[in-house]
């Protein structure tokens, strides 16, 4: 097979694990990738000697079929998130396997993109380049970490503090990206949802970095109580990584086994109020809200969420508004006379009549349990 050393994807990876049990699959993918300059590629059958070959090793990218000889590559590709340090391992899944199931298990691994056997040079030349793309900083950013750790390294401590601040300034961003992941999941644009997921862990890795160095810069002018809150600044933006992640594996496991609910957010938000994550049960009722305006049910489960946090007022008007839309929502009832230690009184002419719910469908999630 002829070099294709026009390709963006030419020489973006030196070193490649290729993780297949299947002979005709190896020899496809090494034939393939070696079109693109590579200069290292190994073959494993096992998962075990691949993670002992990864943890000795630098590796640029992963090409990994859905089942080895030990383990599924999908079990793999979570034990690698897991446990392997520093930057994350791209690794795209190359596989028969199109269940749906199967590529929302991959995305909930981690993995960056999703390669269907049999496959064309063309298709597998994309991935790379999208793979190459989403393992790096967005440029302007990546380049403002290394001018700001520049400045570390001269001593211009003020300089560098500045720089850093202006890189931490735009952290919400990460929590953008995962709900877009989110929202693309619902769609079905599994290949978008990757894109977007692994932006929001690379900005993620990006402030962590920035904090760390923010951290070193104030140690350097000698302000070591500084110099620790940015350091824990810098672990707590690993943690809130840690819940993204966590958060992100629960929807996909609902869109699997929950496909016919009518909005997965709000059942998403469910489970984790019952988990004691009553921000992130907001958060998640907020987004279902955007599906589903109208869905009395949300408002109420919002509702109990707020009255656990001990932010009754809040807690009321969403309870009114889901009353308001049913008034004969006994769950929300008892909610609002918690709140208010009496029951609630409709105000005339201002109650809609229950949300008819079509015959076959299913109701959305409702939060009755303590």
């Amino acid at each position: 097979m002829a070099q294709k050393k026009d390709s963006k994807a030419y020489g973006a990876y030196k070193h490649i694990v290729i993780m297949t049990n299947v002979e005709v699959h190896a020899k496809r993918d090494m034939t393939t990738i070696k079109t693109f300059g590579t200069e290292d590629v190994k073959i494993f059958s096992t998962g075990v000697d691949a993670i002992d070959y990864l943890a000795e090793t630098s590796v640029d990218l992963v090409l990994c079929d859905a089942s080895l000889d030990d383990m599924t590559g999908i079990k793999f590709a979570q034990i690698v998130r897991k446990n392997m340090s520093g930057r994350p391992l791209p690794i795209i899944m190359v596989t028969l396997e199109n269940r749906k199931d199967h590529v929302l298990d991959s995305i909930a691994a981690g993995c960056i993109g999703y390669i269907l056997r049999p496959y064309s040079v063309d298709t597998f030349e994309k991935y790379l380049i999208l793979a190459n793309q989403l393992d790096s900083y967005p440029e302007i950013e990546e380049m403002e970490l290394h001018e700001a750790k520049d400045m570390v390294e001269r001593g211009d401590f003020d300089d560098a503090i500045e720089a850093f601040e202006e890189l931490i300034s735009y952290q919400d961003e990460a929590q953008k990206y995962y709900d877009m992941g989110c929202q693309f999941m619902v769609q079905g644009k599994y290949g978008k949802a990757i894109v977007a997921y692994k932006k929001a862990v690379k900005i993620n890795d990006l402030f962590a970095e920035a904090y760390k160095g923010l951290a070193d810069a104030y140690k350097g002018k000698g302000d070591l109580d500084a110099y620790k809150k940015f350091l824990q600044r810098a672990a707590d933006v690993h943690a809130q990584f840690d819940r993204l992640e966590e958060t992100k594996a629960l929807f996909i496991e609902i869109l699997k086994y929950d496909s016919e609910t009518p909005n997965p957010f709000n059942s998403l938000g469910v489970t984790l109020r019952k988990q004691g994550d009553y921000p992130g049960a907001i958060h998640a009722y907020r987004q279902a809200l955007e599906l589903t305006p109208s869905d009395e049910n949300i408002y109420f489960n919002m509702a109990k969420a707020l009255y656990f946090m001990g932010k009754l007022e809040q807690a009321s008007e969403d309870v009114i508004m889901s009353l308001k839309m049913n008034p004969e929502f006994r769950e929300a009832n008892k909610l609002y006379q918690r709140i208010h230690g009496k029951p609630w009184t409709p105000v005339r002419g201002k109650v809609a009549r229950p949300r008819p719910i079509p015959e076959g469908a299913k109701e959305s999630a409702k939060d009755i349990d303590p």
